[in-house]
This record gives structure tokens, sequence and C-alpha cells, in this order.
């Protein structure tokens, strides 16, 4: 009885540990980039992003979910990001004398309120000194609205600039209570020389879920458990 006793907790143990949570790869793999060229007078590139920008930019109806990239249009001349599906790795040029270089991501994230958290994350590989690097995080409303998850910016002082941010309890509540799962990331690399070129690799948005069949297998052991000690002590 011990022994079995026992093993039932040692069951109990795992099939806890296994059901506290899942991680899931949510961003699909970087196929393509398309050119699309949007003026924003240098908010797009730097960290005076608005909602308006990416709406404007991303956030039509008619545009499908997957990698843009300005070019041509306005302040945003000539610029053009491209990407490496071998290593899945987005490469943003300076461009001097413009307003910079975007790259950004417009998907859906489906059954949202399946997912606990999310958790957005990148390593950017700067050239060497002279840009400055911008990133924000976004999701759309049933509305339509446009609501920042996260913004960051930094000058380039030549080292990696790994990036990790995990939603807040009160941003995944708002986003699964009025989110439509539209999720748009934005990355944005201004100044520099031209030719000098900062990679970007490992880009991330993964997703935190419960898994419910340990747990209730768990509760099928703790009565199994229950069971054999009420026969134990009627014996």
């Amino acid at each position: 009885m011990k022994k079995t006793l026992w093993s039932i907790c040692i069951g109990l143990a795992g099939l806890a540990a296994a059901a506290s949570a899942a991680t899931v790869e949510l961003m699909p793999d970087i196929e393509s980039i398309a050119r699309q060229g949007y003026n924003s007078s240098g908010r797009l590139a730097g960290n005076g992003i608005t909602a308006t920008d990416v709406k404007s930019w991303l956030g039509s109806s008619s545009r499908a979910d997957g990698w843009y990239t300005t070019t041509g249009n306005g302040d945003m001349n000539w610029g053009q990001a491209s990407v490496n599906t071998g290593n899945q790795s987005i490469t943003l040029p300076n461009m001097n004398g413009t307003a910079g270089v975007c790259a950004g991501l417009k998907m859906t994230i489906e059954n949202i309120q399946t997912y606990e958290g999310l958790a957005f994350s990148f390593t950017l590989t700067p050239p060497g000194t002279g840009p400055t690097f911008t990133y924000s995080l976004w999701y759309e409303t049933t509305d339509g609205d446009i609501v920042e998850l996260c913004k960051g910016s930094r000058g380039n002082n030549g080292s990696v600039w790994n990036v990790s941010y995990d939603l807040t309890g009160e941003q995944m509540a708002d986003m699964k209570a009025n989110g439509n799962g539209k999720v748009y990331a934005v990355l944005g690399s201004a100044g520099g020389n031209n030719g000098n070129n900062a990679v970007i690799t490992d880009i991330s948005l993964e997703g935190t879920l419960a898994v419910p069949e340990p747990a209730t297998a768990s509760l099928g052991l703790l009565g199994l458990a229950a069971l054999m000690l009420r026969r134990r002590r009627v014996a």
C-alpha cells in the first residue's frame, strides 16, 4: 500500500509540473518581405511612432498578414529591409540623410483566449556606432483601435541588443477582453553610414497556455488515492 501511494504521489508531482504551462511559438516563419511605403515624417522609425502610424502602414483590412518594409515614399527614401529565409533574419540598412528604415509584422493570434501570457523577443546586432534603433509591439481591438504594448529605443554603442518583453497580467487581460487577435511589431533603424547594416535574429512571439489534460488526470489519481486509503481504513 505504501509503495502504491508513493507511486501515486510521484505521478501527481510530475503531472502538476506538466500541467503548469506550455509555451507555443506563435510567430510564423519569415518567408518574404513586401515593400510598402509610408510617410510618417520620421516617426515610424523612431521612438515617436504612434498608433495612427501603425494602423496607416499595416492596419488596413486589405493588408495580408506578413512582413513589410518601408521603401521609396516621402521621408523613407529608398530604404528597404531584406530577409534571409535560411537563418530567419532581417537586415535593416542604414540610410544616411533619410528618416530611417522599418520592418513591420502583421500577424493574427488564433484563439487568443487560450493564452495566459505573451512574450516578445529579438536580438539585434549593429554594424558599429552611428544609427539608432527602435522597436514596438501593438495589438488591435475589435473596434479597430491600435493599442501599444511595449516600445523601446537605443543609440548604437556597438554592442548586441537583446530585447525580451513579457506582457503584464493587465495587458494580457485587456488584450483578451478587447483584442481581435491582430498583433503588430515594428523594428526601425535611423541614421548611420550608408552600407552599414543591422541584423535582427531570434525574432519570437511566444504564447503561454495552461494544459488542462494533466490536471484532469491528477484529479483522477487523487480520487484513486483517497479510495485506496478508505478501503485500507475499512479493512
